[in-house]
């Protein structure tokens, strides 16, 4: 694979959160929006931070050529640490995965009606054949889904906020997230959880970035992004205020503005989905080969096996999963976050 550039770089960390969560709207409204004005400051926060840990990690695993996700936080020789940290990522991985899932199924159901286990199945069938042709595949997604995503996302929030002016910003009466009890540690869980889930995609890409300008650029870039959709997601969602209701808050608007924007925003909420199943995956898959050589021969058996699974458990509820999974691994990952600072800053040929 040749050496990434800015752009691709921005896509690709763009594309590490931009899943079924975020661009849907259940994911920001959950964490940010359902806290009024405070919520909008905690956005701020949050991307800044995802910007700075972002760096840290790829350079990181640049400098000292670790692409394996325990070792990243662990460097030292603890076969427990890293054992615990790896089972923590490992499993969030697989829970992103299945969150994704369970939102490509109420995808499928809101849009043409299928059964949910139905939509499922076909997304993790899809998932699956793409990634067996590893971080090339994730790439591509990536780069394509992305920027038309961006550009529609866009598109409707002018539309929508130039018609309607801008929302009253209220905090949420009921509804809130018990596990979410203010919008500062609602923040910091966000970042937690999102950059806990991206060590494992983010570090294997350290070796394959052409330079440090690289990192700062596309990194960078791919905050502003994130920081303008999302700003634009929680607007909209905000004039419409009953589609907080909705599995697909943001399908939800698309669809009331317009029945061909409302098909158009689903096959890009279906990419947005499906590249960050693909990204979990294709860690989850890179690291154990990194650890157990073999099982490169063997992957027309764990990816089919690792999509089956995810494809039962998603069936619990797409909301359901955001709300519980993303939170809890938020408060397990402020561990890891402290522990790459550290790392980063003992590494002399890191801060250079």
């Amino acid at each position: 694979m040749k050496k990434i550039n800015s752009l691709t770089l921005c896509m690709t960390f763009a594309g590490c959160f931009l899943g079924a969560g975020y661009v849907s709207g259940q994911e920001l409204w959950q964490f940010f929006s359902s806290f009024g004005f405070v919520g909008y400051i905690g956005l701020v926060v949050a991307v800044a931070l995802q910007v700075v840990f972002g760096i840290i990690l790829i350079r990181l695993a640049m400098k000292t050529g670790i692409s394996e996700m325990d070792k990243i936080i662990i460097p030292q020789k603890n076969a427990v640490l890293q054992g615990i940290f790896a089972f923590l990522q490992e499993l969030f991985l697989f829970g992103i995965f299945v969150i994704m899932t369970a939102g490509a199924a109420a995808l499928f159901n809101e849009v043409f009606a299928l059964p949910e286990w139905a939509g499922s199945l076909i997304f993790c069938a899809v998932v699956a054949l793409l990634a067996l042709k590893g971080i090339g595949a994730m790439v591509g997604v990536f780069s394509f889904f992305v920027p038309v995503l961006v550009a529609v996302t866009a598109g409707i929030c002018i539309f929508t906020l130039s018609k309607n002016g801008l929302p009253e910003i209220t905090s949420a009466a009921d509804g809130k997230n018990p596990l979410l009890s203010n919008w500062l540690l609602s923040a910091f869980a966000f970042v937690s959880y999102n950059i806990f889930g991206s060590i494992g995609i983010l570090t294997p890409l350290g070796d394959k970035v052409k330079n440090k300008k690289t990192v700062f650029s596309g990194v960078a870039l791919g905050g502003v992004l994130l920081f303008v959709i999302a700003l634009g997601i929680l607007l909209v969602t905000g004039v419409f205020s009953q589609s907080i209701n909705a599995e697909l808050p943001m399908l939800f608007v698309a669809q009331k503005l317009n029945p061909i924007l409302g098909y158009v925003y689903a096959f890009l909420l279906f990419g947005g989905m499906l590249g960050t199943s693909l990204s979990s995956v294709v860690a989850l898959m890179t690291y154990m080969e990194i650890k157990k050589e073999n099982l490169k021969k063997k992957r027309f058996i764990t990816v089919p096996a690792m999509c089956l699974a995810a494809f039962v458990m998603s069936l619990v509820g797409f909301s359901d999963l955001i709300g519980f999974i993303y939170p809890v691994f938020g408060y397990l990952g402020f561990a890891a976050l402290v522990l790459i600072i550290i790392n980063f800053l003992k590494c002399k040929s890191c801060t250079k």
